[in-house]
């Protein structure tokens, strides 16, 4: 088993960026204000928790001055040796043992960290991508660094609405088909139909009893040639 021990924990992010400067020009010191502008980190505290393992891996020295490994590290042709000599001098043979190629198995590795190191899940998971990137001995290249990752927004279109809501607004309910219209038929005018006017008529007839049966055929012949014209 290893000993409790602290291994080097430092972002891609931070890596490639430091690296890449390195290329252009070797700084006389690496120290918290030269962390801070140069990765735009936002604390002292930041700053130092990369320079931890920059010591730790041979690249500056305790002072953080830049060390022969430096040059050596910033060099495409040696960068992956260098990788290999970090991770003989620091890493344990066990865990060399059980990734003894360049791929590493993420998550065996952070359960070797977090049993062995008494670590929890984000620091064994740092310590873990620092781990595997010196595993791969993989030049990144520099669009993969500074790109950004950020997937477009794609614009907005206006669909046309297939549903409505209900009147409680619970779920929603199809929408009525519109009819076929077609448009070579000519425009008709809507035209009001006129109301039909209705008369009804109440006769009331009172004959005298003393009348006599002609008198009475008399009147309702009468009745018949005033109101249907009969004679």
């Amino acid at each position: 088993m290893a000993d409790k021990q602290i291994y080097p924990m430092i972002s891609e992010k931070s890596w490639w960026q430091l690296r890449n400067q390195f290329k252009k020009t070797i700084p006389s010191v690496v120290n918290v204000s030269y962390l801070k502008s140069l990765l735009s980190l936002n604390s002292d505290q930041s700053a130092r928790n990369i320079l931890a393992p920059l010591r730790q891996m041979g690249i500056i020295d305790a002072d953080g001055k830049p060390q022969p490994r430096a040059t050596d590290w910033r060099s495409d042709d040696k960068y992956p040796d260098v990788c290999s000599a970090i991770i003989a001098e620091i890493y344990p043979q066990e865990l060399l043992d059980l990734f003894p190629d360049t791929q590493v198995d993420n998550a065996t590795a952070k359960s070797w960290f977090m049993d062995t190191c008494s670590l929890g899940d984000n620091a064994a998971g740092k310590i873990t991508s620092t781990f595997s990137m010196l595993k791969s001995g993989q030049i990144k290249a520099d669009a993969d660094v500074t790109k950004n990752t950020t997937a477009p927004k794609k614009a907005k279109t206006n669909k046309p609405q297939k549903s409505v809501l209900a009147d409680n607004g619970a779920n929603p309910v199809s929408a009525p088909p519109m009819p076929a219209v077609d448009a070579n038929a000519p425009i008709m005018p809507t035209v009001a139909a006129s109301p039909t006017p209705s008369v009804h008529i109440d006769l009331q007839i009172h004959i005298s009893p003393d009348a006599s049966p002609d008198q009475i055929d008399s009147i309702f012949a009468s009745m018949a040639k005033h109101l249907y014209g009969r004679s």
